[in-house]
């Protein structure tokens, strides 16, 4: 024992003084490469400047065309960072954005409001991007007659690799050098109510109005996430963590997948119970009719019904039970997938039942009759009891097959896991972090489940020991 407690210090002794050795090593790394590869001239800060700013409107409005034709960078000095950052120290003068839009948001409103009813009585549609022209000209000429402001502010430019170099630029920044740009689209997003011949109405549902005002000054060609210059690790790791945040903690986007999580789940519970109910019965047909010639109208409905099930996609069978046939009589999608599930569950557990009550040995089956019991007590209380222990971690591998097999609810609308994280893929627009975590929720589950089955399939056989 003293031996064993000796050797587990002395095992982790070593995996601390590693550990340590490691976040020396990466530490010291990121200090040596911490510094700019070559040092830049004001010549080449202010072209980087230029061109970046120019780059910033896009394809937007004139609106914000003309705030930036409008807005000059000088830059004055330069310092260097540890970061692979340079440090700007600019003047600029610009447009005042916010007081502009504060002062006219009415109007604006009012221009937009009017234009998408003249659009309602036409029978036309109002779109955000008709708002944006009808606006844009009102603004540019309000814009003119503004007032310039001037100040000083810090600019970051990094070296994203060796000798290229990119400008950063936060919110903060675009707020401070454009006037006030970011407080103007909030102004506008949150004025709910425009004044009509003296009478007050609320355009809090008119979003498309208030997107086409905000679109006149908005700037969607910059990206405000800080540029990461550290070494690859440590870049790969804080790329994680930014992906992470980004698909699961913003909005609490995990719900998508813990709701969907709680769905799949009561879709297999409820198809396990569906499942079960029909495979035995189904077994009980068949064996019936093997052994003793009966019922050998309902042994033909149940191979029909067995040759169907097996022979189909289940991705196919989920459509027409839904799409053809209970959707036209008004049954939702919840429980339109249970159906389809249970059913074709139904099918192999039915198969399995029935191969481990034909193991029985026929002499259990005369037992039971010597003992007075019908065919069907036989069946009941002395063959299926036994072919039930049998078959056990079969039926167990076949509710695991039928978790996964529901992955493919979400064809028919149904809000599955899979579905939550196809969700939020669509929000966030990365195909890597919410697909795999629907992989390891699924793989989790499956492993789970995967030990139980081993577990009972132990305490079976030391049963049979026994």
């Amino acid at each position: 024992m003293k031996k064993k407690s000796t050797r587990l210090l002395l095992v982790a002794g070593i995996l601390f003084l590693a550990v340590a050795v490691f976040v020396a090593s990466v530490v010291t790394i990121q200090k040596i490469n911490g510094t700019v590869s070559r040092k830049i001239t004001l010549e080449e800060a202010q072209q980087i400047v230029t061109e970046s700013f120019s780059a910033l409107p896009g394809t937007v409005a004139t609106g914000a065309k003309y705030i930036v034709e409008n807005t000059l960078i000088t830059v004055n000095d330069i310092n260097y960072g540890n970061q692979k950052d340079i440090i700007l120290d600019c003047d600029y003068t610009t447009l005042d954005v916010k007081n502009t839009v504060t002062d006219n948001i009415e109007k604006y409103i009012l221009s937009a409001y009017n234009f998408n009813m003249e659009n309602e009585a036409a029978g036309k549609k109002t779109n955000a991007t008709k708002v944006k022209q009808l606006v844009s000209d009102e603004m540019v000429r309000d814009l003119s007659e503004s007032e310039r402001i001037s100040g000083t502010t810090s600019l970051y430019i990094y070296e994203i690799e060796e000798n290229a170099f990119k400008l950063f630029l936060s919110d903060e920044t675009i707020n401070t050098v454009f006037g006030g740009l970011l407080d103007a689209k909030n102004i506008i997003n949150n004025t709910l109510t425009v004044n009509v011949d003296g009478t007050e109405i609320s355009i809090a549902n008119k979003n498309t109005l208030r997107t086409g005002i905000k679109d006149c000054v908005s700037l969607n060609n910059y990206n405000n996430r800080k540029p990461d210059t550290n070494i690859g690790i440590i870049k790969a790791w804080n790329s994680f963590k930014y992906d992470f945040h980004r698909n699961f903690i913003v909005n609490n986007q995990w719900k998508y997948l813990a709701n969907g999580l709680l769905t799949t789940l009561k879709i297999t519970a409820l198809a396990v119970l569906i499942g079960i109910a029909i495979g035995f019965i189904v077994a009980v047909i068949r064996c019936t009719n093997q052994k003793t010639g009966k019922l050998s109208f309902l042994s033909s409905v149940c191979r029909l019904y067995l040759s169907i099930m097996r022979g189909t996609p289940i991705m196919v069978q989920l459509l027409i039970i839904y799409f053809v046939i209970l959707l036209p009589i008004g049954v939702e999608k919840f429980p339109a997938a249970v159906i389809c599930f249970g059913l074709n569950s139904g099918a192999y557990v039915s198969e399995i039942v029935r191969g481990g009550i034909m193991s029985i040995d026929a002499g259990q089956t005369e037992a039971g009759r010597s003992l007075g019991f019908t065919y069907m007590q036989t069946m009941w209380y002395i063959i299926i009891p036994q072919a039930f222990k049998a078959v056990l971690p079969s039926l167990a591998n076949e509710f695991i097959t039928l978790l996964k097999e529901s992955s493919v609810a979400f064809y028919i609308g149904v809000a599955d896991l899979t579905l939550g994280g196809l969700k939020i893929r669509s929000i966030t627009y990365s195909n890597y972090m919410p697909l795999l975590a629907v992989a390891i929720i699924y793989l989790i589950l499956v492993l789970g489940l995967s030990k139980c089955v081993s577990i009972l399939e132990r305490r079976l056989r030391k049963g049979d020991n026994r």
